[in-house]
């Protein structure tokens, strides 16, 4: 590791959990070896497999003990047809029979999915209640990607700050209003009715609470319901855009209930955060890594965040103490998801 801390040694000596990553089932070793190589203990895929891509996946994982785990999915194909919802509570206990720690909505509720009548079926649609209930009972976390960047809903014109990101992943641009009606607020808001109305569920709000760019609102929403966690992921360019001190306090704070991941994708591919047009080496793997570890444990201001493709502005570091850095990359995991 290139990165030395006042943590570093310790932190070597106690791996950390990334839960918040993406794994192809051909490339485990890759990802043992990233591991091994950056002081990480496990990975957690929260790519949302169902059916018979999950099997596979936890088959693959089974040849490497204590080092992986992995959410399952929900399946929205004929969401509000006759025997839809049967099926999918049945196909959870099943998951999490065979090992699901918990399963993953993806950002195409709210902007993709539709009813037969061709309308976008939003985030706190009262048909997926059930689905949160049957959670509950099996005592996992659903976890919820709502939305996205504020700049993935503004023109897509080089002025938009993260023009480059889009221009790489076109599908990511939600700026049709036409094609996607609801808005940056709405969607969070609508997941925040969701959090409200199931307080008996535990929820996961992945990337800072799908509002990396509100810090306070994602606050707010956490005191206001001691269900709600949140995981970091791909969201330190935002986060360290705050004032770090502040982003400190709210670490502080809610120490129990935020989790640590990068969104890390280990495929034929490697992804550091977000795809970014060229094929990352294990050095880079290392400073993606790196640059996490310069954010949490050090106190410096105007270094660079993790993922250069989402902007090319600097972050000021957290400094977060030894007792919480414990907590957020290696207990919290464990509590909540039961690792």
């Amino acid at each position: 590791m290139t990165i030395e801390t006042n943590h570093a040694a310790w932190r070597r000596e106690n791996p950390v959990i990334d839960m918040h990553t993406h794994i192809g089932v051909d490339y485990l070793d890759d990802a043992v070896r990233f591991m091994d190589q950056n002081g990480l203990e496990m990975m957690v895929d929260i790519s949302a497999h169902t059916g018979e891509s999950f099997e596979t996946l936890i088959e693959g994982f089974s040849e490497y003990p204590d080092r992986f785990a992995a959410f399952s999915g929900i399946d929205f194909e004929d969401l509000g047809e006759e025997g839809w919802i049967e099926r999918e509570l049945e196909r959870m206990e099943e998951a999490v029979e065979a090992g699901a720690v918990g399963f993953k909505i993806h950002k195409r509720m709210g902007m993709v999915y539709t009813n037969p009548d061709g309308d976008i079926v939003p985030v706190d649609d009262e048909r997926l209640a059930p689905i949160f209930e049957k959670a509950a009972e099996l005592d996992v976390v659903v976890a919820f990607h709502i939305a996205d960047p504020k700049a993935f809903f503004r023109p897509l014109t080089p002025e938009n700050e993260r023009y480059e990101e889009l221009s790489e992943n076109p599908d990511w641009w939600w700026g049709d209003r036409e094609k996607h009606p609801y808005g940056w607020w709405e969607l969070i808001r609508q997941l925040e009715k969701v959090i409200s109305r199931h307080p008996e569920t535990k929820f996961l709000g992945v990337h800072f609470g799908c509002a990396a760019e509100e810090v306070e609102y994602v606050a707010d929403v956490m005191r206001d319901n001691p269900n709600y966690i949140i995981d970091v992921s791909a969201r330190l360019g935002e986060i360290g855009r705050h004032d770090a001190e502040r982003v400190r306090d709210i670490f502080l704070e809610f120490q129990d209930r935020i989790l640590f991941g990068t969104d890390l994708g280990v495929r034929e591919s490697i992804m550091l955060g977000s795809p970014q047009g060229f094929d990352p080496t294990d050095e880079d793997v290392e400073e993606f890594y790196d640059a996490h570890w310069h954010y949490f444990e050090t106190d410096e201001a105007g270094i660079p965040h993790p993922t250069p493709i989402q902007g090319d502005w600097t972050v000021d570091a957290i400094d977060l103490p030894r007792d919480v850095l414990e907590k957020f990359y290696v207990e919290n995991a464990k509590k909540h998801l039961k690792l």
